[in-house]
């Protein structure tokens, strides 16, 4: 298992990256080249790594915003 750690930004890039170099294939995984199908799998895991970490944003936002709104 090979880790790599970045920020969102940059793995919205790589994911961007990654998508533009698979688009071409088709997604019938019987005739698509393994390459691709691993890639795209790490597409999903940035994917869902990077709505994680949006979603952890929004919430401490919101958390602000409610604590502001609460000590005013």
């Amino acid at each position: 298992m090979i880790k790599i750690e970045m920020d969102v930004r940059a793995a919205a890039a790589v994911r961007a990256s990654l998508f533009r170099d698979t688009k071409e294939y088709t997604y019938d995984p019987t005739c698509c080249p393994q390459r691709v199908v691993d890639l795209r799998n790490v597409i999903l895991d940035l994917d869902t790594q990077i709505e994680t970490e949006i979603q952890k944003v929004i919430e401490s936002q919101t958390e602000e915003e409610s604590n502001e709104t609460t000590d005013t």
